[in-house]
């Protein structure tokens, strides 16, 4: 059935439900009733075509809810492979972090060895010289008695042979050229002489033992059972014995390779082990023989500290005024515990008991007004419990400091 007919079906079932004439031609005009028949035909023709519309429209919405039922599992399976890789994504970055932190808890234990393996051979090489001076004095002691009495002959000829040993090193300051050379024999037949190694011992024993003012040269022959006049045999003045003490003290660094870490982690080493010595010898802060006794233990501190620098992008000049201005900064912390420990000892032996620290006493000094920057601290507890002095293996915040800036340098220039 065309469109037309079914429109003029419809119209004409219209007209018979509402008891009217059907509109149409001539021939339907001049009809008398519609046919019952056709309208029946008509009316089960429209129930058709409804039914029909229903079911089409039923599969167009079946077929709109299955694509958005597809759709909706693309965007699910979407969504569980995007939440998959995600995963094996996470998983792979935690494999590779936990991998990077391995090698890192390796790295740094393989550093931790070779610095522990550094120290320990730092504590043993200081361990075995002090033993050696130890047992180089004993043996001046042993030997001193038994060469008195031939001395006593020999005294008047120490000045005159007193050039005869010196070496050939005129382009040297006589107070380095004795650090770099060994007497010739001071002694005829089977007088035994003296070493600058014994005469520099002698020099630390009296210094560590009474300070730096007991050394002179008069104590020192006194000590290795010598007189003056001979002792001027070996040194020319106690400029000389202060050298000779400097460098020997200072003993020789461990091999600080780059197994023990990068620049940074060898040079506190480094420092870590000057620690010690200083402490041990804390007369070495108050001579500026030490800022100059340029021997051949202080060549291998400078070198091992240099050696440190040697990849790092600065010139050579910038990096020995970095090592001079750590190991001068090393002195310095040497110089305020000495200064602080001599106090204490001073206070002690005048009977002025345990004396104050100055710092304790800086909250009755000021006021809120006169020194507000110093009162916050004082309100924070600063000055409650001084710190004292930093323990010989740790380093103070002023070296933590000079190699921050050395290492933002370092930075700048790459």
């Amino acid at each position: 059935m065309g469109t037309d007919d079914r429109d003029g079906l419809d119209e004409a079932v219209s007209a018979a439900v509402r008891g009217e004439e059907a509109p149409g031609d001539d021939e339907r005009d001049t009809a008398m009733s519609p046919d019952p028949d056709a309208l029946k035909e008509a009316a089960a023709l429209r129930r058709d075509r409804e039914r029909a519309d229903r079911q089409a429209a039923k599969e167009a919405e079946r077929a709109r809810r299955d694509e958005e039922k597809a759709q909706r599992q693309r965007e699910k399976d979407a969504e569980k492979a995007r939440k998959d890789t995600e995963r094996l994504d996470r998983e792979r970055r935690r494999v590779e972090e936990e991998a990077a932190k391995q090698a890192e808890r390796d790295r740094q234990e393989r550093e931790r060895h070779a610095r522990e393996a550094a120290r320990e051979a730092g504590r043993a090489q200081r361990e075995a010289e002090a033993a050696e001076r130890a047992a180089a004095l004993a043996r001046q002691r042993a030997e001193r008695e038994a060469a008195r009495a031939r001395r006593q002959a020999e005294r008047a000829e120490g000045a005159a042979e007193a050039e005869d040993d010196v070496a050939d090193l005129a382009d040297l300051p006589p107070d380095l050229a004795v650090l770099w050379r060994r007497p010739a024999a001071a002694r005829r037949g089977p007088r035994p002489g003296l070493t600058l190694e014994q005469i520099a011992d002698a020099a630390i024993a009296l210094a560590d033992a009474e300070g730096l003012d007991a050394v002179s040269m008069a104590r020192l022959a006194e000590s290795l059972g010598f007189t003056t006049m001979s002792l001027y045999r070996y040194v020319s003045s106690k400029d000389e014995v202060l050298m000779l003490m400097s460098d020997r003290a200072a003993g020789r660094p461990p091999e600080v390779g780059p197994e023990v870490g990068d620049w940074r982690a060898r040079l506190e080493l480094l420092l870590g082990l000057m620690r010690p010595v200083l402490a041990a010898h804390p007369w070495m802060s108050r001579t500026t023989s030490v800022l100059f006794a340029v021997g051949p233990n202080r060549l291998a501190w400078m070198e091992a500290m240099a050696a440190a620098l040697e990849d790092l992008p600065l010139r050579e000049h910038e990096k020995l005024q970095a090592v001079g201005a750590l190991s001068s900064h090393q002195l310095e912390w040497a110089r305020l515990v000495e200064a602080e420990t001599a106090r204490r000892r001073a206070l002690a032996e005048s009977g002025g008991g345990e004396p104050q620290d100055p710092n304790a006493v800086i909250g009755r000094l000021i006021t809120a007004q006169s020194h507000p920057a110093i009162a916050r601290a004082v309100a924070a507890g600063v000055f409650d419990e001084p710190d004292g002095s930093p323990d010989a293996d740790d380093l103070d915040l002023g070296t933590r400091l000079l190699l921050d800036g050395l290492a933002a340098l370092v930075e700048r220039r790459r």
